[in-house]
């Protein structure tokens, strides 16, 4: 399915995705970052991150320090305003949405489980070009073709992490994917005397997958150093699609099996000691080899980010002190083409804090708060530049829930 996007659409938001981009028609949509609260903040940074009771759905493995007495609960919101750029000509699009909900807590002896919900992957844009057809007796007829799109892949997951010696963490997560993506092209004339044209492209899609994820700590006295990895394989997923095209007759074509996924894989480390964490990821993702719509229309996905926090000193009274704070940039090439082109690159930088507060005598929370700049720039001329100014906001509720009290 090939579209064109060398003009300015007008973007119309999209609340319940999150998404109001014209990149979103291609692929599977526009891929969700899957980081949570603290390592939003670092640049997306996973592989690697490793931090007693905080939330990393990136590597698995991580779920292991979690401690016997603590439920954590996760959310995740985000706001965002989004600036699209043609020569010179401009449009803002404004949204809020959901980003993430998750629970973490001990299961057995070094076994720490996650469940949660999150979205794999967004579909959102709607946007329209008239043009001039020819002039006749009766004036000048011009079309209009009108692109809309909806839906997206969510993801639900449940995960464990087991941590069999000291140095070494293991994980595996385990997820359902369900969805549905809808894409709408009309073209109209000004005049009745020439017939309009409708496509519709929709599927609904689902899959089991899992991800795999290993974490080896390195002590070096006071510091450590931490080495992560994860992989997830290729698979198809099940589908039913249907092409319709809409003009003189109406011809639907129904294709099984038409979606999979590729090869995903990352790598990263972070360096601890007492004050901070430092570290960095990368990823690679074989997008070429999977399948859209029935065509292989994707491209080799290679991201890579960096992330740093400042711990917070938790028994200082000061409440500046108990905050940490993080920054974060990233970087990442896309896994769609615009036909026969290379899609847009992404470059981000992000900065937050995590302010502590209690609920209650047996519990220690944290309302997350960062914002991130981001630059999506077409390597090919005549393509739209997209840049978003996003508001995360979390929050982590971490109870005591398994503490025995002994009464005299």
């Amino acid at each position: 399915m090939v579209f064109s996007l060398l003009c300015l659409p007008l973007v119309t938001a999209k609340a319940q995705t999150g998404v109001n981009s014209p990149y979103s028609r291609y692929g599977m949509g526009l891929l969700s970052d899957q980081s949570t609260g603290i390592t939003k903040a670092m640049g997306g940074i996973g592989a690697g991150f490793r931090y007693p009771n905080t939330l990393n759905i990136k590597n698995p493995a991580s779920y292991s320090t979690v401690d016997t007495l603590t439920f954590i609960a996760d959310l995740g919101f985000g706001l965002q305003n989004g600036n699209f750029n043609e020569n010179g000509v401009r449009v803002n699009a404004r949204n809020a949405y959901i980003d993430h909900m998750a629970m973490q807590f001990r299961l057995f002896p070094k076994v720490g489980m996650t469940v949660g919900f999150m979205p794999f992957a967004n579909v959102g844009y709607d946007y329209s070009k008239t043009e001039p057809v020819r002039r006749d007796e009766d004036g000048e007829i011009t079309t209009t073709v009108s692109n809309d799109g909806t839906g997206g892949v969510r993801q639900f997951m449940a995960g464990l992490g087991w941590r069999p010696a000291k140095w070494l963490s293991v994980g595996a997560n385990f997820s359902y994917l369900s969805g549905d993506i809808n894409h709408y092209i009309s073209n109209t004339y000004s005049s009745s005397a020439v017939q309009a044209r409708e496509k519709r492209y929709s599927t609904e899609l689902s899959a089991f997958r899992y991800d795999l994820g290993v974490q080896g700590t390195i002590p070096m006295g006071s510091r450590s150093l931490v080495i992560g990895a994860t992989f997830a394989p290729a698979q198809k997923l099940k589908s039913e699609t249907f092409m319709t095209d809409a003009h003189s007759v109406c011809d639907t074509t129904i294709i099984a099996d038409a979606f999979s996924m590729p090869d995903l894989m990352s790598a990263g480390f972070t360096y601890q000691w007492e004050k901070g964490i430092i570290g960095a990821d990368v990823s690679y993702q074989t997008w070429s080899k999977a399948t859209f719509f029935g065509e292989k229309t994707g491209s080799d996905r290679i991201s890579a980010s960096v992330g740093y926090m400042r711990k917070p000193d938790e028994l200082n009274r000061n409440l500046l002190k108990r905050t940490s704070y993080q920054l974060g940039a990233h970087f990442s090439q896309s896994y769609i083409k615009v036909g026969d082109k290379n899609g847009p690159m992404e470059f981000g930088v992000s900065a937050g804090f995590s302010l502590p507060f209690n609920t209650s005598y047996n519990s220690m929370s944290y309302f997350h708060v960062s914002g991130e700049f981001v630059r999506v720039q077409p390597m090919t001329k005549g393509m739209i530049t997209e840049n978003y100014i996003r508001i995360n906001l979390g929050v982590t509720f971490m109870e005591r829930w398994f503490m025995k009290l002994m009464v005299d």
